[in-house]
């Protein structure tokens, strides 16, 4: 599983619906979660380095053009997280 932390304006502005829709779009599933800092954290069910790649740019650039109201800044990826699929969004 992969860990994805997004920060910028990402919270109440629709990010975890945006990030939920992007995935089904590519075929993932994983998790979205409002984090106490004001990030989001995705986590999404595969260790495919181009599907993770293709999530990655897909967020930055909105390829499937989602109804988001916030702009991500950062996205730090973890590849070696070892939690499970759990948040507050499941997708």
């Amino acid at each position: 599983m992969t860990e994805l932390i997004l920060t910028g304006m990402v919270q109440g502005v629709f990010c975890r619906h945006y990030c939920s829709q992007t995935a089904k779009r590519m075929g993932l599933r994983g998790s979205a979660t409002n984090l106490m800092d004001g990030s989001v954290q995705v986590i999404l069910v595969t260790d495919d380095e181009g599907k993770i790649a293709e999530y990655v740019k897909a967020l930055k650039e909105n390829s499937f053009g989602v109804r988001f109201f916030g702009k991500i800044t950062g996205i730090d990826v973890n590849r070696n997280y070892q939690g499970a699929v759990d948040g507050d969004y499941i997708f």
